[in-house]
């Protein structure tokens, strides 16, 4: 499974859209590489950042970090929320990157 910010920020929107109700029309994401692999640094709007993490916490087997504002999520956390928001289904979590890079 591929890891891109993109795919981050879509499987994102899409757990704010079950959690609550709506999706944010903007969430950032930013990488960088250290030594254990790449980090992802997300903004997610305030108003759907408790949920979201309240989610994510009760979802996934390792512990969130938030910094500040930002949710900071390792490369296999990041595989994670792109399992949960999706499922195993690679086919279309590649499909949705695709629509959205097209949309760009």
């Amino acid at each position: 499974m591929i890891v891109t910010t993109v795919s981050i920020r879509l499987a994102l929107r899409k757990l704010a859209e079950i959690t609550c109700g709506i999706a944010p029309s903007l969430i950032r994401v930013t990488a960088r590489r250290e030594d254990s692999g790449r980090v992802y640094s997300v903004a997610i709007p305030w108003e759907y950042r408790a949920e979201v993490c309240s989610f994510l916490r009760e979802q996934l087997v390792s512990e969130i970090h938030m910094q500040g504002s930002l949710l900071i999520l390792t490369e296999q956390q990041a595989g994670a929320v792109l399992v949960l928001a999706y499922g195993s289904d690679v086919g279309k979590i590649a499909a949705t990157v695709s629509d959205a890079d097209d949309m760009s």
